[in-house]
């Protein structure tokens, strides 16, 4: 096995506001538009953020579930954006098609600030995998507002396994026999892809969102998942399942945790997972730039955002504005250009 690398993060992303036809664009006119330069923040007191105007309700679209991380996300920033912005913040969860049917509503949503798309790293696997045919020039980018510890490879406790070694060993021993849940078109399925080309012969099945691919685990129906820690960690508790490994680019280190990222246990599979907002291309950018001036007061300075986002998901804060943001999806862009979806 290779000594495992993380390249990091796409950039299918336009900085400028770009007109709404431009899906399907080559990954050279993406660098390109990318390098075009990014706006300047504004602070809250500054003129042009003064002279924003904000509609009365803003619909913050998440291609996810109720009761995820992703979903965790969205409402504290929710909540916390409409005390600081003139605007109520809503969250509505647009699950189907690996997340393509929410990211194309926001695409195609009017540019008056209204809609904003959160989101995170499968919005690259959806481009990647066919699920949909833009990528971020389509959007008028905002930042990167939070980054995922990374979901954890685990197994039911009834298999006897209890490393990632002993899992890769079982796999080989008994080609296929394993079923490993995951959501076509979503990271869970590039990281199962990942997997699978490293020599786990695992049978990649599609078993639906995050708190279905747990049930069908817990349930026997399938041996292996991939899940955010705080997902599963009373299971652990209680016996009932065990964490191998994390997907992410860093060991999970905590009170009473501690997992190894695969790709320093020499495993060549890692998948970054970001959070971000992106409102309609030709969405003003002075209302974008106020917006990510208050994602950034709360990320950086909000001590109870802080608190929740470490006790419930184990993340710290993150921030990457505009140009930084895409700069970390161009390096998931070149890690995922890597995997066969077709296999």
């Amino acid at each position: 096995m290779k000594k495992g690398r993380c390249l990091a993060a796409f950039l299918a992303a336009a900085m400028m506001v770009m007109t709404a036809g431009c899906s399907g664009s080559s990954q050279e006119a993406t660098k390109a538009a990318a390098q075009a330069g990014s706006g300047n923040e504004a602070q809250a007191g500054d003129s042009a953020a003064g002279d924003v105007k904000w509609p009365k309700n803003v619909e913050i679209i998440v291609p996810a579930s109720a009761g995820g991380d992703t979903d965790f996300n969205a409402r504290l920033f929710a909540q916390l954006l409409s005390e600081k912005l003139p605007a109520n913040f809503v969250v509505s969860n647009v699950n189907g098609n690996g997340g393509a049917t929410g990211t194309r509503q926001v695409k195609d949503a009017e540019a008056d600030g209204s809609s904003v798309l959160f989101y995170h790293s499968a919005f690259v696997v959806n481009q990647l995998c066919g699920a949909t045919d833009y990528g971020f020039d389509s959007y008028n980018f905002a930042c990167i507002a939070g980054q995922n510890a990374g979901n954890v490879v685990t197994v039911n406790s009834s298999l006897g396994i209890s490393s990632l070694q002993e899992l890769y060993d079982y796999t080989q021993a008994h080609p296929g026999e394993l079923k490993m849940a995951a959501q076509t078109g979503a990271t869970s399925y590039a990281v199962a892809m990942q997997m699978k080309q490293a020599g786990f012969d695992v049978n990649i099945v599609d078993a639906g969102s995050a708190s279905d691919r747990l049930a069908a685990l817990l349930g026997g129906h399938v041996d292996i998942i991939l899940a955010a820690y705080g997902s599963i960690k009373d299971y652990v508790s209680e016996g009932d399942l065990v964490p191998l490994a994390m997907d992410g680019k860093e060991d999970l280190t905590a009170e009473g945790v501690d997992l190894k990222a695969m790709q320093n246990l020499d495993y060549d599979i890692c998948l970054p997972f970001y959070y971000f907002f992106a409102f309609p291309a030709g969405t003003d950018d002075a209302l974008v730039d106020q917006f990510n001036a208050a994602v950034k007061d709360i990320v950086e300075n909000n001590t109870e955002y802080q608190d929740q986002i470490f006790s419930t998901y184990y993340q710290k804060p993150t921030y990457f504005e505009r140009q930084e943001g895409l700069d970390q999806y161009q390096e998931v862009y070149d890690l995922l250009e890597n995997v066969d979806f077709s296999a």
